[in-house]
């Protein structure tokens, strides 16, 4: 039976409410090292999932970063959009 919830997951990540993705999400840069690699993205997360990101990264990475960012430090050619 069908709630009448809408939700949007993450892959990976805690599955979120439309209701509070149409609210603001914060901004996360993502740095994450492996050898002479350098991933470097931006993402709107929950903080929650900010964290689990981290902690997850950081068990597969040399060196992790992943932190709240103003929405105008945004580089939009790196952004990484939600799964639809």
């Amino acid at each position: 039976m069908h709630s009448g919830k809408n939700t949007l997951a993450y892959p990976g990540l805690t599955t979120v409410s439309f209701d509070r993705i149409i609210t603001y999400m914060q901004y996360y840069y993502v740095l994450a090292y492996q050898g002479k690699h350098c991933h470097r993205y931006y993402v709107q997360l929950d903080p929650v999932s900010a964290d689990i990101l981290h902690d997850v990264l950081v068990s597969k990475y040399d060196l992790v970063q992943v932190c709240a960012v103003p929405r105008s430090s945004v580089e939009p050619d790196i952004v990484i959009s939600p799964a639809p």
